[in-house]
């Protein structure tokens, strides 16, 4: 766990340093499966938990578990907010301790960036930065199964709470 807080990572970013050791792994989507999805929230005040989500996030800290949120965030390509208003946003929202990392895509869809989802490169920056290796389970929690293109074989989907959770036993 980083006592310094989150770490915020673009899909192009240069990736930073995680000084912590885990052995497993949550990983969340943003809208819809941490906070309600409003439609483009970029402002603490319409930020929303949806309800159980810290709870489950307090649950898997308590676990051991690295926590991480991978979100496609195209009101920033669209010009709607800011990705500083976006940086500000996740850093009031989440106090020290609660998720170790944060990668988010800022392009809109027309932009053709291979780091949105459904592609796989945010994926693979929070594994990587968490020292986690794809061979180890991990879980991932989103609200429909987008990462389907990348985990052909060896994952089980659920639902739970209204969202779909993923255990992927590798890549």
């Amino acid at each position: 766990m980083l006592d310094k807080g989150v770490t915020i990572l673009r899909c192009d970013g240069v990736e930073g340093r995680f000084d912590g050791h885990v052995h497993q792994v949550a990983l969340f989507d943003r809208d819809g499966v941490l906070n309600i999805d409003h439609g483009y929230v970029s402002k603490v005040e319409d930020f929303e938990w949806v309800e159980g989500a810290r709870e489950i996030l307090d649950q898997c800290r308590s676990l051991g578990m690295g926590i991480g949120v991978i979100t496609n965030q195209s009101g920033i390509g669209r010009g709607y907010y800011s990705e500083l208003a976006y940086v500000d946003l996740m850093e009031a929202v989440l106090p020290v301790g609660l998720v170790d990392l944060v990668v988010y895509c800022p392009h809109a869809p027309e932009a053709d960036c291979p780091g949105r989802k459904p592609g796989g490169r945010m994926l693979e920056m929070a594994l990587r930065f968490l020292k986690l290796t794809v061979r180890r389970p991990f879980l991932l929690v989103t609200r429909r199964v987008i990462w389907g293109q990348q985990m052909r074989r060896g994952f089980e989907a659920f639902a739970f709470w209204g969202v779909i959770c993923v255990i992927c036993l590798r890549i």
